[in-house]
């Protein structure tokens, strides 16, 4: 199912309902063996994806709610599997690059590729342990969400929102105020991204409308971390033999790498001004008045369904 609250329903039993389902996905993803290296490697994806919604999920609660019970095992399988799959990132972004803007690796791209793969394919099998500590964390997870529900109401999920969006504006400020600091830009994407898939999680208020609002939000996401992934992708570059690219033809790389990235993170902060120009309470108060219309609308006229 998609991952949206049916508003018309009791917000704890959507919010726990959504978790259950993310979990289980999580742990059947989780479930596929390195032997199978295409499925495995989107597997992994997939199951941090999961987490992630589960952790925005999470953070729509009033803090007293998030239990650690329901917090520490999330965190656990997230760093589980963060080394492997970021191994697995840098080799889907210079696939990418390569697809997208050829003449940016050029000659470069044969070395790369052998260097990365080569890495990839140690990770996945230095970190299958880590895969059971992450099956494991969710598994304790499961059994702690089966009788779980937490008793909130639609105003708490809208502060919730308000929070997140909060969050994800002070980042972007503070990345703005220091472009130099990877780090800053770094939260700024963790913070972007939460805060669109807890907006994808409230769309049922307007979906026609927040679809849309919900897909930028994702785009800005995707595009910081592309530029994260660009710039480890430099550091690999550095890290290049002369016998395997030659200094002039590495030096060259690293500058059009340098000037991609540089742009790139430009153009993050375009797309930001304009995510960001509503103030997370005006956009909280506007997402609770778009549901509080259709409940109306459907009081009136009941046959036409509820959000």
């Amino acid at each position: 199912m998609a991952f949206v609250l049916r508003l018309n329903r009791d917000p704890g039993a959507e919010l726990a309902r959504v978790l259950r389902l993310e979990v289980d996905s999580a742990l059947r993803l989780l479930a596929v063996t390195p032997r199978d290296t295409s499925a495995f490697r989107t597997a992994i994806h997939d199951a941090r994806r999961a987490l992630r919604r589960c952790r925005a999920a999470l953070r729509l609660l009033p803090p007293a709610l998030a239990i650690d019970t329901l917090v520490q095992p999330l965190r656990a399988a997230g760093r589980a599997l963060s080394a492997l799959r970021d191994a697995q990132a840098l080799l889907e972004t210079l696939a990418q690059l390569q697809q997208q803007q050829p003449a940016l690796l050029g000659s470069a791209h044969p070395a790369l590729l052998q260097r990365l793969a080569r890495q990839v394919r140690a990770g996945e099998h230095r970190h299958v342990a880590d895969v059971l500590v992450a099956r494991a964390a969710l598994q304790a997870l499961a059994v702690t969400l089966t009788d779980w529900q937490p008793r909130i109401d639609h105003a708490q999920l809208w502060r919730g929102l308000r929070r997140g969006s909060a969050r994800a504006a002070r980042a972007a400020h503070d990345a703005a105020r220091e472009r130099a600091d990877d780090a800053r830009v770094h939260r700024w994407r963790r913070r972007m991204r939460e805060h669109a898939l807890q907006l994808e999680l409230l769309s049922a208020a307007w979906p026609q409308v927040l679809a849309g609002e919900v897909a930028e939000r994702k785009r800005l996401a995707r595009m910081l971390g592309h530029w994260r992934d660009l710039g480890v992708l430099q550091i690999h570059v550095r890290r290049l033999r002369c016998e395997h690219l030659g200094r002039l033809r590495r030096d060259s790389l690293m500058q059009r790498l340098r000037g991609a990235h540089a742009q790139l993170l430009q153009d993050a902060f375009t797309l930001g001004a304009r995510v960001h120009a509503e103030p997370p309470r005006a956009l909280a108060t506007r997402i609770a008045r778009y549901h509080a219309a259709a409940q109306a609308g459907n009081a009136v006229h009941p046959q036409r369904g509820s959000s």
